[in-house]
């Protein structure tokens, strides 16, 4: 195993001869401590298939090795060869760090330690070298791509790159409003860019930490080469014209596997420059919720290792890389980590599973192999909410994270599930209204055919607000906890809510008539044109936040309380408040693994005990809380 911080680099030598030449590096050990300046490489492998030849002269670490330098052919990819041969100069040397090389992906205890200097050898890099692959047809547009950043003002890693100048630029570019089937240069090159946000590269899993940390970056895609910031930024417009354009179900920047990540990693980057983050400790989760439905690894084990240069290195309980471990036990791990490090168990928000997992995978830990097959309480950003179920409290942390094969919580039983509806809401179409998916009459009647089986026929609380202002709150999960909520909207006021729903087919009436022109289509007798723009706002957020009910079902609980959770739920389930937990949790009693043992299903929505209410209702305390080991 190298010494701490001991790392290598690849010195790419000029060709003697010819630029057909085969490639000739030296590969030596440096530290980190004091570098020579250099670049590191962040690309995909393309495919695991090493068929191509280079030749590589080792040289020994001084402190590990008395041995003399030895030249080797070394075996690597046809995407890596690619990158190779761009990168080469014609007269100097380049020296660069890249995983393939630098690394030995058959050594693991040198993998483990290497991959854990990653994050500061990017970071501590002259600057990062994005490449994309080669690109022929590129080359017709690329003067008029470069042309296109170099007039507009957008500065790097800024939010907002649309002023009008900016945006006239970019609709010349890639033919706005110009017919699709039309032979227009605009629309060739919309079509160039949308095929690299299809590259690999954008949904790598290791991009991300790559980009994120680098000091300044640039791309090269054949022969394109461009400030990295810049060209996010381009992308990013383009995408937001697209949008605005055709709509995003028809948009082919929208539609590629690259734009959520690209997004992402804008975002992320711009926060980490402009210290707007939050902590490392509560980014890692939001981070690595993004990477479970938008990146690949092709070792399941780097859907976690390749984010912890978001988890503050200084944590006693942040884990390292181990590639010998089973896959169950480093997610384990990771999930013990999260927990442990931010005191919540915000962690179990990512939990849910739908198809098979790695075996021996306990419940309670999140599959962070597989997308989430239905969105979190916690949509905005994993961690930051306005819900505060058990009313800020901590997770006590009792165990070393090495020692947990199962999570020993504590707090109160809520209540259980006795009713659910049968209807699970599947994937919106296009073509159906709000009214149309979400049926609220529909739930609503349901809900009043339960009442029987309560009270007698009566609802058991006195709460002020409708059964059907209720049941919309509880579908749309009081948007999530999300802080977006518009300025002229208070969701304290159910109501102004259920009268927008309502009002769907007269906001929709008004957005077609705005979009034809047709200002005689519009009536405005019923609606005022301040409330109707007040509602059509409204109207927009509510088409966000309703994603929240996808493949989750609607019940009511023992003391008649409305409640969401995702489709796994079943009769009988405990509904309990757990310290560290901002959101209620769905548990089952699994009597046959001991006394106090329990699967976790879910986390879930409960109305009106969101907030800690019944902490006070209920004389709760830390003190009279219960044990719950979570299997």
């Amino acid at each position: 195993m190298p010494p701490p911080h001991q790392f290598k680099l690849l010195k790419i030598l000029p060709p003697t001869n010819n630029s057909e030449e085969d490639i000739v590096c030296e590969l030596s050990w440096k530290t980190l401590d004091d570098p020579p300046e250099y670049e590191a490489l962040s690309y995909t492998w393309g495919t695991t298939t090493q068929d191509q030849s280079i030749q590589v002269r080792m040289t020994p670490s001084p402190i590990t090795s008395p041995l003399p330098p030895e030249t080797n052919i070394v075996h690597v990819t046809k995407h890596l060869l690619a990158a190779l041969l761009r990168l080469r100069q014609g007269t100097a040397q380049r020296i660069v760090w890249i995983d393939q090389l630098c690394i030995n992906q058959n050594d693991l205890v040198e993998k483990n330690a290497q991959v854990q200097l990653m994050a500061d050898i990017y970071q501590r890099a002259k600057r990062t070298v994005v490449w994309l692959g080669e690109l022929d047809v590129l080359d017709v547009d690329r003067e008029a791509i470069i042309n296109a950043t170099e007039r507009m003002n957008f500065r790097p890693v800024e939010r907002e790159y649309s002023n009008l100048e900016d945006q006239r630029i970019l609709k010349d570019l890639i033919g706005f409003r110009v017919p699709p089937d039309t032979n227009h240069s605009g629309q060739r090159r919309r079509k160039i860019l949308a095929e690299l946000l299809n590259r690999s590269w954008f949904t790598r899993a290791w991009v991300f930490q790559e980009v994120v940390v680098a000091q300044r970056g640039i791309v090269l895609c054949g022969s394109l080469e461009m400030d990295m910031d810049i060209f996010i930024n381009l992308l990013d417009g383009v995408c937001d014209l697209d949008f605005r354009e055709v709509g995003e179900s028809t948009s082919i920047m929208h539609s590629s596997k690259g734009y959520k990540p690209m997004f992402a990693i804008r975002e992320t980057r711009f926060e980490s420059r402009n210290g707007l983050s939050s902590t490392k400790k509560s980014k890692w989760l939001s981070t690595i919720w993004q990477a479970m439905g938008n990146l690949d690894a092709t070792n399941p084990r780097d859907k976690v290792y390749a984010f912890l240069a978001f988890v503050d290195s200084t944590d006693e309980h942040r884990i390292s890389p181990s590639y010998g471990k089973s896959i169950a036990s480093v997610y384990s791990d990771a999930a013990v980590q999260s927990i442990y490090s931010v005191g919540s168990l915000d962690v179990l928000e990512l939990a849910i599973k739908a198809a098979k997992v790695p075996e021996d995978l306990p419940s309670w830990v999140p599959d962070f192999s597989t997308p989430l097959p239905s969105l979190p309480f916690m949509t905005h950003n994993v961690g930051s909410t306005d819900f505060r179920a058990s009313r800020d409290s901590k997770y006590a942390v009792s165990t070393p994270v090495s020692a947990v094969s199962a999570l020993t919580t504590y707090g109160h039983v809520l209540s259980t599930v006795t009713s659910i509806h049968p209807r699970n809401f599947h994937n919106h179409r296009s073509s159906q209204t709000l009214q149309e998916w979400i049926s609220l009459a529909d739930v609503t009647a349901w809900v009043m055919s339960q009442l029987k089986n309560y009270s007698n026929g009566k609802s058991p609380d006195d709460r002020p607000s409708p059964i059907e202002t209720r049941v919309l709150r509880t579908l749309l999960a009081e948007g999530a906890g999300r802080d977006d909520t518009p300025d002229n909207l208070e969701y304290s006021d159910p109501d102004a809510i259920l009268e927008v729903y309502h009002n769907e087919p007269l906001l929709l009436s008004a957005q077609n008539s705005r979009n034809s022109n047709d200002k005689a289509v519009l009536n405005t007798d019923s609606l005022s044109a301040q409330t109707l723009k007040l509602q059509s706002s409204t109207y927009r957020w509510i088409q966000k936040i309703v994603k929240i009910i996808i493949n989750k079902k609607f019940f009511i609980s023992a003391g008649f309380n409305f409640g969401l959770a995702y489709e796994a739920v079943r009769e009988g389930d405990l509904i309990c408040i757990l310290q560290g937990s901002k959101t209620p949790t769905i548990l089952r009693r699994m009597r046959d693994a001991g006394e106090n043992h329990y699967r976790f299903v879910a986390q879930c929505y409960i109305d009106g005990c969101m907030r800690g209410e019944p902490y006070e209702e209920r004389g709760w305390s830390k003190e009279n809380a219960e044990t719950f080991v979570l299997i």
